[in-house]
């Protein structure tokens, strides 16, 4: 069971069972294109050359400075690696720890908009429960009361008798 933490201190970060190991599914072919400032070329759509390997790396680059307690820094390049791999193996999580490096840091508005993002664009991810119940706490931060209530149930209705549920439920 996939267990989210509400504090990042550098020490642990992650689950509880200390995997952050994304779901695996078919690679996707990414596209990509550039054009000059005023150009008025339609930019030329190519392969992307980025291979697994790339992805891993920039994840965990991106990953290790979010364990640093660097979180400007992490989501920095969370935000870099979403760009590079909208569709990739660790696309869901990168989501998610870029919400939770805005969470820490107190900026909810944003957290929020990351976590949702992940929620529409990879419903059934293995980090979604944790992002539901993130979506959750930063409507509570934003005194979203009546938002946070229905979310926090929403996570017990879905994910009953797990520990996002658990959580859910102290923090209503």
């Amino acid at each position: 069971e996939d267990v989210p933490l509400g504090r990042i201190d550098g020490t642990s970060v992650g689950s509880a069972t200390g995997s952050e190991e994304p779901e695996v599914r078919a690679p996707l072919n990414a596209e990509v294109g550039t054009s000059g400032i005023g150009s008025d070329v339609e930019p030329q759509v190519v392969d992307a050359p980025a291979s697994p390997e790339d992805e891993r790396r920039a994840y965990d680059a991106a990953f290790n400075e979010l364990k640093e307690g660097r979180y400007a820094e992490a989501a920095r390049q969370f935000q870099s690696f979403l760009r590079q791999f909208p569709s990739g193996d660790y696309t869901p999580n990168a989501h998610y720890w870029l919400g939770e490096s805005y969470y820490v840091t107190q900026n909810y508005e944003i957290a929020l908009d990351s976590f949702n993002q992940l929620l529409q664009q990879f419903p059934n991810s293995t980090k979604a429960p944790d992002a539901l119940l993130k979506l959750g706490y930063c409507q509570y931060e934003l005194r979203q009361w009546a938002e946070a209530e229905a979310t926090l149930n929403r996570v017990i209705q879905q994910y009953p008798d797990t520990t996002v549920a658990r959580l859910a439920q102290s923090r209503l």
